[in-house]
Order: C-alpha cells, then sequence, then structure tokens
C-alpha cells in the first residue's frame, strides 16, 4: 500500500468520524476515554464499559470510543504495563526486581501496589496526550475540509 492510499484512507477515516453534528472536543474526549479505559486494567470487559458510558453520555462518539479501545491491543498494552510497574516501584522507592525471599503474598501485594500507582500515573498521561492529538487532528481536518469547501463553492459561483 503507497503512502498516498494510507494518507488517502487516514483522512476518509477522520472525515468519517467529523460529522457536522460530533463536535471534535466530543470525538477527541471519546477517544481519551477510551484509551484510558484500554490502557487501566479491564481485562476483557473494557469494551463494554466504554459502550455503556456512551449509551450514559450521548454526546461521546461510539465510534472513536470503539476505535481507541480496539488500538489498544493487548499488543500494545504489555510495554504500557511493564512501564507501569517501573513506574510504580519507582515512585514506591521499591526495587523492581524479584526478592525470592519473600512470601508469595508479600511478592503479588509489591507488585500490584506499584503496577496500579504507575498505571493510574500512565494511562492518565496517555489519555490527556491522545486527547489533545485527536482534537487537534480533528481540527486541523475539519479546517481543511471547510477551506476545499469554501474555494469549490466559489469556483462554482462564477
Amino acid at each position: 500500500m503507497g503512502t498516498n492510499k494510507i494518507r488517502t484512507k487516514f483522512w476518509q477515516f477522520l472525515q468519517s468520524l467529523s460529522h457536522p453534528h460530533s463536535p471534535p472536543e466530543a470525538i477527541a474526549l471519546s477517544f481519551s476515554l477510551g484509551t484510558l479505559i484500554a490502557i487501566l486494567p479491564t481485562p476483557g470487559f473494557g469494551i463494554f464499559v466504554g459502550i455503556l458510558l456512551t449509551v450514559i453520555f450521548r454526546s461521546l462518539s461510539k465510534i472513536a470510543m470503539v476505535i481507541s479501545i480496539t488500538f489498544w491491543n493487548p499488543l500494545l498494552q504489555v510495554p504500557v504495563y511493564y512501564a507501569s510497574y517501573l513506574l510504580g516501584s519507582w515512585l514506591m522507592g521499591q526495587p523492581a526486581v524479584l526478592e525470592y525471599d519473600k512470601s508469595w503474598l508479600t511478592i503479588m501485594t509489591h507488585y500490584t501496589q506499584a503496577f496500579l500507582l504507575g498505571n493510574g500515573i500512565l494511562a492518565g498521561l496517555i489519555s490527556a496526550i491522545s486527547y489533545v492529538l485527536v482534537l487537534r487532528l480533528l481540527i486541523s481536518f475539519q479546517r481543511k475540509k471547510a477551506i476545499t469547501e469554501l474555494i469549490s463553492s466559489h469556483q462554482l459561483a462564477k
């Protein structure tokens, strides 16, 4: 697949998300919340949480929510989860290595606390970054689309 074809498909995707009745902020918020849900440890039921949120809050974009949850598949989650544990261990002042002289319950508690601390921070950070990126992309796309429509309507008027 050539670069132009990929670029065209990407712009078509943005266009499908960018309906007149869906403001860019709602789409970006939906993508950001989907990212947050996908990165937090919600094994297997994150998609249901996302769909439930779109049913409760009708201004959220179902498409953007599902796409973001799907985007953060297990292959992308593994490095985030590992970074979550490392960050949590560092913040807690604990070594990020396994100590064998402790009981399994102590080891599980250590790993879980460090993971949840780091994961909460990274999930929030990545979610906020995704909001800003998607919002800027959508606004840029809508401006480009408006300019194109203005130019084409001006040319038709001549």
